[in-house]
């Protein structure tokens, strides 16, 4: 297996790990119980999706250098 195989092998498995972490925490600290006892989560709104996706973009520049 040559390096560029490896790093992106290396990289595709620390980026689901950090995806479910990252799905993890949001369902922990964003879950609400209704009163019939069902657990919901409240819908992002556009701009927090938004927010999201640009912070992401600048830590991946920041990362490629």
């Amino acid at each position: 297996m040559n390096y560029r195989t490896r790093t992106l092998l290396i990289g595709g498995v620390i980026g689901a790990a950090v995806g479910v972490l990252a799905g993890w925490l949001y369902f922990n600290s964003n879950v609400k119980v209704d009163a019939t006892g069902k657990e919901q989560l409240p819908v992002p709104t556009a701009g927090d999706a938004l927010k999201l996706g640009l912070s992401l973009l600048g830590l991946l520049r920041l990362i490629t250098g």
